[in-house]
């Protein structure tokens, strides 16, 4: 067993994005929402009233918990425009709006949410470059130190579960990621061996009274816990509510190597033009990206209750037929929400699509994208697959599917 750990320096601590934390913001419509309103005024002022009406259409429509449409003194940028700047999506230049080409092509789709997520579990390192001030990149600098927090929370979840318990050990919750986690992160333990001293501290064999305390400020379990909050709200993790927000628990539902599909990192999206265009290009053709969708649909199942009415209904409204490819074997079908459940989507037809199994799994993903139109945009790896080339480019959308289901989708989701 490892003995007591010591803080590398004085003001160690895990922090992602904001000083000041707005959870809210992780929530995927929200996140993508002000990311494509951003898109829209490229160039502009952060406080224009062009951008602020823009942000409060977002905030009404996917429901916000955050104010994103503000005054022009106290712009949502002002205090939380790290939330894009840290992730990579909006360059860190001062009074103006400029996204990056990484920015640009998730705003547009061009990234799907599978490779987006997948850039940051390989990418997202500590310090972050972008939001952390030199003085404090200095010190970790100086221990010799640098965390890839998401690879790091992932590797010990899978651990705790080959390891310690199985499937039902497989979780994280913050008060483990706080007392535990970052403590011996910080003098660089491995995987494994946090793991087996979260399982002790879970079952009250290990003592961490003397432990350093990493989250010493009113808002550090907060910021601690953003990293939980970003892999449940983009569904990598399923999250229990249990008890207090600390004891909230984090399942990895399937099981996989991380350490196997997160190459060391080559090119960075945090450096020149040419360099973020690689290293998405890399992560594009590494396993994660698929591994990361298996995850998402592991997590949507075991939480969607009234599945199977919503697909009875869809199948009744579609003659039992994929809108887009015309399969009718009840066995490859599903029923495909348009607006996700968990952001209000309701189970009627005018909230569904009839797809074939793989068709569904690449719209969820945002492999493609069924525009209000009914014209259909693909992504570049289905463009390059010789088994999705016969698929239409334009689809006869239902006259009982709502529009507005499908103007949501394509600006939140």
């Amino acid at each position: 067993m490892i003995g007591t750990p010591q803080k590398p320096f004085d003001t160690y601590k895990w922090r992602w994005l904001s000083v000041q934390p707005s959870e809210g913001l992780l929530q995927v419509p929200v996140f993508l929402g002000v990311l494509r309103a951003l898109n829209l005024f490229e160039g502009n002022a952060f406080s224009s009233p062009e951008l602020k009406n823009a942000l409060a259409v977002v905030q009404e429509e996917t429901q916000s918990s955050v104010t994103l449409a503000r005054d022009e003194a106290r712009n949502l940028f002002r205090n939380s425009g790290q939330y894009w700047r840290g992730t990579g999506l909006l360059a860190p230049d001062e009074g103006r709006i400029h996204l990056t080409p990484f920015g640009q092509q998730v705003a547009k789709g061009q990234v799907t949410k599978g490779e987006f997520v997948a850039v940051m579990i390989q990418q997202t390192v500590l310090p972050n470059p972008w939001t952390y001030k030199q003085q404090e990149i200095a010190k970790w600098r100086a221990a010799n130190l640098e965390i890839r927090p998401f690879k790091l929370i992932l590797e010990i979840i899978e651990e705790l579960g080959r390891q310690h318990g199985g499937a039902s050990s497989a979780f994280l919750n913050n008060r483990e990621l706080v007392k535990v986690v970052i403590p011996l992160a910080g003098i660089k333990a491995t995987a494994a061996e946090i793991a087996r001293h979260v399982f002790l501290y879970r079952n009250d064999r290990l003592d961490v009274s003397g432990w350093p305390n990493c989250a010493p400020m009113d808002n550090d379990k907060r910021l601690a816990q953003e990293f939980l909050l970003f892999l449940s709200n983009f569904g990598i993790l399923r999250f229990e509510k249990t008890g207090l927000k600390d004891d909230w628990k984090f399942y990895l539902d399937e099981l996989f190597d991380v350490d196997a599909v997160t190459a060391p990192i080559d090119h960075s999206i945090f450096g020149n033009t040419s360099s973020a265009v690689r290293a998405v290009e890399e992560i594009r053709h590494s396993p994660l990206p698929s591994i990361v969708e298996r995850q998402r649909t592991a997590s949507t199942v075991l939480v969607r209750s009234g599945q199977s009415k919503f697909r009875n209904k869809i199948f009744k409204a579609y003659s039992q037929k994929c809108c887009l490819t015309g399969d009718i074997i009840s066995d490859v079908l599903e029923a495909a929400h348009i607006v996700p459940v968990k952001h209000g989507g309701a189970d009627d037809p005018n909230n569904g699509f009839c797809l074939r199994v793989d068709i569904h799994r690449l719209y969820d993903s945002g492999n493609l994208r069924i525009s209000p139109s009914g014209v259909i945009y693909y992504s570049d790896a289905m463009l390059a697959s010789r088994n999705y080339a016969p698929l239409p480019k334009r689809i006869a959308i239902p006259s009982f599917v709502n529009p507005a289901n499908l103007k949501w989708r394509e600006d939140y989701y």
